[in-house]
């Protein structure tokens, strides 16, 4: 099943993952890339979060703690 990895591009290319409602920082897209097959090893999706989304993607929950064991 894949799933939604969510996150955010700082200009230097660096940026933040959400993963299970709790930011991951990386250093590179690569590492992006890493960090997505690491947690969602069955698959995953990008997803950019950016300012025109980022409102409604906290309304419908995707920042939220989940308590997920990864």
């Amino acid at each position: 099943m894949t799933e939604q990895l969510y996150y955010q591009l700082n200009d230097d290319g660096t940026g933040f993952a959400f993963i299970g409602g709790e930011p991951e920082y990386f250093r590179s897209l690569t590492e992006l890339h890493q960090m997505g097959v690491e947690y969602f090893p069955a698959g995953y999706e990008l997803f950019e979060v950016t300012s025109e989304n980022w409102q409604s993607l906290y309304d419908s929950g995707v920042f939220d703690n989940d308590q997920c064991d990864y």
